[in-house]
Parts: C-alpha cells; sequence; structure tokens
C-alpha cells in the first residue's frame, strides 16, 4: 500500500507544490496573529510592517517551487533569508521554507551536496538560536529546532531510498526484458541457421546427385528426345540448386548479423541451443547412401575403417555432414573426378580422425587457391560445419592435396555420450 501511494503522489507530482503552500499558509497564520514590530522599527506603521514580513514569506515560498531544479542553491538562499528574517524581526519563527528547502536538497541532490545543505541548515539554525536565546532557554531552543530539523532529514532519506530502489528496479525491468528479447531473436536465428544447414546438406546434395546423374546418362545416350529431357531436368536441378543457396545465404546471413550484435550476450541457454547446431542426428549407416549416390554418378568410392567405433551419436552425426558435404562438393566443384578416398579411423580414446580425397581437378573447388582455415572460408556448408567441430573441441581442414586433388580433414573427439540400447 505505502508503494502504490508513493506511485500515485510521483505520478501527480504533489510534492512540488506542499511545501509551498505550507510556506505561505505558515506566513498567513503569521502574519495574522498579534505582530509587534521590534524597537528599532517603532517609526514604521504596523500594516506595513505585516505587508514587508508578508511579502519575504510569499517570496520564500514560492522559491521553494525551484527546489526540485537548484535544491543546494535554494537551501542555501533560505537559510539566507531565514538569517536575515530573524534579525530583522528578532523571532527565529520562519524555519518552514528552510527546512522545505532542505527537503529538497536531500532527497534529490547527490550525497556531498545533500550534506553540504543539512551543514547550511544547522549553521543557519544554529547562528539564529544562539542570537535570540542565551541561558537555559538556548539548549532548549536549539534542540526543539534541530529536532525539526532531523525529522524533515530522515522524510527526505526515506523518499530518497524509496526512489533509488524503484530506479534500481526499473532498470533490472528494462535489462531483463532486453535479455528475454535478444535470447528470443538468437533462439530464431539459430533455428533459421539450422533449417539453412539442413537445406543445404540434404537438398544440395540430392539436386547435386540429379544434376551428376542426368549429365551421365546425356551423355551416354544416343536419343535426341531422351537428351533433350535429360537436358531439362539437369537445368532444373540446377535452378532449385541456385534457389536453396540463395535461401541459405539469406538466412545464415541473418544469424550472422544477430551473432554480432549479441557477442556480449553469451548466455547458457543459446550455449545449449548452439550445441546442437546442424541436422538432425544421423548415423554412420546413412553414409552408405551418400556414397552410392557418388558411385551411381560414375565415381569409385573406397570407404575404410580402422579402429572401434565409440557410438557417440554427436561424432556420428558430425561424421556424417562432413562426408556429406565433401561427396558433394566433389560432385558438385571438382573437374573430372574419378575417385574419392574415404577413410575413418578411431584412436584409443575414441577420437575419430576423418579423412576424404578425391583426384577431381581442384580449379573448381570452394577456395581451391590455398590451404584455408575453416574461420576463413566464405562458403556456407564447410564454415558451419567447421564451427560445429569447434564447439565440440575438434578441427576442420581442407584444400588441394600435394599429389593432386582435394582433401578434407576432420579431427572428432568423443563427447563422452551413447548411444541408447535400442541403437545399438
Amino acid at each position: 500500500m505505502a508503494t502504490d501511494l508513493f506511485r500515485i503522489l510521483g505520478k501527480l507530482h504533489v510534492d512540488r507544490f506542499v511545501m509551498p503552500i505550507l510556506s505561505l499558509l505558515y506566513t498567513v497564520i503569521y502574519i495574522s496573529a498579534p505582530l509587534f514590530p521590534p524597537d528599532w522599527a517603532e517609526r514604521i506603521p504596523l500594516p506595513i510592517w505585516k505587508t514587508i514580513i508578508a511579502l519575504f514569506g510569499l517570496l520564500s515560498a514560492c522559491l521553494l517551487y525551484w527546489s526540485r531544479r537548484a535544491p543546494l542553491c535554494v537551501t542555501t538562499i533560505e537559510a539566507l533569508a531565514y538569517i536575515g528574517l530573524s534579525a530583522v524581526t528578532l523571532d527565529g519563527s520562519f524555519l518552514i521554507p528552510l527546512v522545505g528547502a532542505l527537503y529538497f536538497c536531500v532527497s534529490l541532490s547527490p550525497a556531498s551536496k545533500a550534506v553540504a545543505g543539512i551543514c547550511e541548515t544547522a549553521i543557519a539554525v544554529s547562528v539564529v538560536t544562539f542570537g535570540m536565546h542565551d541561558g537555559n532557554m538556548l539548549f532548549l531552543e536549539w534542540a526543539a529546532r534541530m529536532a525539526a530539523v532531523t525529522a524533515v532529514i530522515a522524510a527526505a532519506i526515506a523518499v530518497r531510498a524509496y526512489r533509488i530502489w524503484r530506479e534500481a528496479e526499473q532498470r533490472a525491468d528494462r535489462e531483463r526484458i532486453r535479455t528475454e528479447m535478444l535470447t528470443r531473436q538468437r533462439n530464431q536465428a539459430i533455428s533459421r541457421a539450422q533449417v539453412a544447414a539442413e537445406l543445404h546438406d540434404s537438398v544440395g546434395h540430392d539436386l547435386t546427385t540429379i544434376i551428376a546423374l542426368t549429365q551421365g546418362f546425356a551423355e551416354a545416350t544416343d536419343v535426341s528426345e531422351l537428351h533433350a529431357a535429360l537436358k531439362d531436368i539437369g537445368q532444373v536441378a540446377r535452378e532449385g540448386l541456385a534457389d536453396t543457396r540463395h535461401a541459405v545465404h539469406t538466412l545464415v546471413q541473418r544469424h550472422e548479423e544477430l551473432s554480432l550484435q549479441e557477442d556480449a550476450m553469451e548466455t547458457t541457454q543459446a550455449s545449449d541451443s548452439r550445441s546442437g547446431f546442424g541436422s538432425t542426428p544421423h548415423s554412420l549407416d546413412e553414409i552408405d547412401a551418400v556414397v552410392a549416390h557418388a558411385r551411381a554418378a560414375g565415381l569409385a568410392v573406397v570407404l575404410t575403417e580402422t579402429g572401434r567405433r565409440c557410438h557417440d551419436p554427436e561424432q556420428d552425426n558430425l561424421c556424417f555432414i562432413i562426408c556429406r558435404e565433401a561427396i558433394t562438393n566433389t560432385l558438385r566443384h571438382a573437374s573430372e573426378p574419378t575417385t574419392i578416398i574415404l577413410s575413418r579411423d578411431y584412436g584409443d580414446d575414441g577420437t575419430l580422425h576423418i579423412s576424404l580425397h578425391d583426384d577431381g581437378h581442384m580449379s573448381e573447388h570452394p577456395g581451391a587457391d590455398r590451404k584455408t582455415p575453416v574461420k576463413d572460408h566464405p562458403g556456407i556448408g564447410l564454415k558451419q560445419i567447421g564451427e560445429q567441430c569447434l564447439q565440440t573441441h575438434g578441427s576442420l581442414s581442407y584444400g588441394p592435396d600435394e599429389n593432386g586433388g582435394w582433401t578434407v580433414k576432420a579431427t572428432l573427439p568423443a563427447t563422452g555420450k551413447k548411444e541408447d540400447d535400442s541403437h545399438d
């Protein structure tokens, strides 16, 4: 309830007028009461004297309205006015404007200025009290006025603490909303990148196989009608492959833009999501289908495997993705390839070493002009696969071989995950 009350009062800006109105009412009451000028002002008519006092009280009350903008400055002026009025009237009753200014000074100003305002008020109250009283009344008057000042300071500190708490709470809410929004955007980008990887790997491989097969059949047949039909099929497959690559580039580009914006926000949730980056899990047995496609396209594929499989689903899935991408690149980019040699070697610690070599001319391979590290490669498939390898603490490299052709090599450490018994 107290929180709601503070919130309502804050929206109405009531505090801007409370102190000026209270000060003005006090001035009216002070002027309405029996008032006698001091001895030095006996020659001044009483109505004129009251009017002068009322004008000073009105100015002090109006000055409080600007206490929110310049709290320490207003406090200083009010302190000087308090001392001056007390010296003129020989009456230290005009304390309300001063404590009103002190309230805003403590509640709104930085700590150093708040302390300065408190010191100015204490000095003004002490000067007035010591100048007007002596003996036993001195301490009582001083204690009473300081008690009033202390009460105002306590109220101002409470309001100040509440305001600071509210600002911290609002900042935390804004940061939480921003974090949730960025996390949601990042997860959506990761999802799009997963779709892009699946499109590139699966659809791209299928279309490339279709193109290779139609080219092979077209060259092997002399029937003009069949040759034209195969040419049309190959053209449609090429257009579909170009559209797929365009869609993949668009999705991945969006993912990379968001990644650059959110480098500082590597949340656990995002990391967990990225650990599954890529297509749906595949098994090593699915590589046989990819090899069959390459053989159907006229390539001789030699597949060797040494060591003992550790049946790691994540490692197997990544192995399939690398082999499919490497064979697809050979079908798509290599010039006049005849042979692919694919080897999988398991180490004693479960680490899988993959090597895929083709004997095609390297001029059309992506990045054929040099040994390209993963991080510098501008393509989509190998770049994303390289990121997946790095996430599993593995590595991927590719480039022209010293003896001709093109070689892709990967090292995939075991992740420690095991297949379910039903999968063994």
